[in-house]
């Protein structure tokens, strides 16, 4: 039997009355369960526990002879008080999740990271100000955890950013992944803002579109498989009628 805190990141529907779940866990990251009776009146589970991004205290058993796990009991650690309510949060937390599925793939411990999701879905879910570049910072706060955090010397001069290598440069790289000019400025404010002063940033539509595909890129040439996102599209859709 294991107990961790955890975080929800996918339901899908299995049977009637089932689902099948991908939760990332403090303890062991990345696990899938299934939950049988969700669906049914008499179920203990309800689905409204398992909404995106909703954190967990969970207890589980261990996986035997299916990578599916079977969970015993579990409890809103802290129920939501905007993201469900609110679409612009309600859209991007769609957008976290996908980006997390799309991104994390270990079964181990990694409690920085889990600490980073938590912190960043409580503050997501609670703050007053305004949020529609949340997204951008999340994406590039989490390549920190990932791996391929850019390497950023804080110096105003260097007018290029290579996506392959994930540095700052003088010149041009020989190749077509880089950024420049207005989206480099971009990048370089993000890396330079916090979830505290989020507010003091002031991107157009058109350049947050254009710097979600970049960090996209940015993903791509840095994990295996990162597919393209969807949910990015309706996020759009919420900051265009803003």
């Amino acid at each position: 039997m294991n107990q961790s805190r955890a975080i929800v990141l996918h339901q899908l529907k299995y049977s009637e009355t089932s689902l099948i779940l991908k939760i990332y866990t403090e303890k062991e990251g990345l696990l899938s369960f299934i939950v049988k009776g969700v669906r049914g009146k008499k179920g203990r589970i309800r689905s409204a526990q398992l909404q995106h991004l909703s954190i967990l205290d969970l207890v589980y058993y261990e996986a035997r002879k299916s990578q599916l796990r079977m969970i015993k009991d579990l409890k809103v650690d802290e129920p939501f008080v905007e993201i469900p309510y609110d679409p612009v949060k309600r859209s991007i937390a769609l957008f976290i999740t996908e980006l997390l599925l799309h991104s994390i793939r270990e079964e181990e411990e990694n409690r920085e990271l889990y600490s980073f999701l938590y912190a960043s879905i409580h503050w997501l879910d609670l703050t007053k100000v305004y949020c529609t570049h949340f997204h951008l910072l999340f994406m590039m706060k989490l390549t920190k955890y990932l791996g391929f955090y850019p390497m950023f010397d804080r110096h105003e001069n260097e007018g290029y950013f290579d996506l392959q290598s994930g540095t700052f440069a003088f010149s041009a790289p020989p190749h077509p992944h880089y950024i420049d000019g207005d989206e480099l400025q971009a990048w370089k404010a993000l890396l330079n803002c916090s979830y505290e002063n989020l507010d003091k940033l002031h991107f157009a539509n058109s350049l947050k579109r254009s710097m979600v595909q970049q960090l996209m890129d940015y993903y791509k040439l840095h994990l295996v498989n990162f597919k393209e996102l969807n949910s990015h599209h309706i996020l759009q859709m919420v900051f265009d009628d803003e």
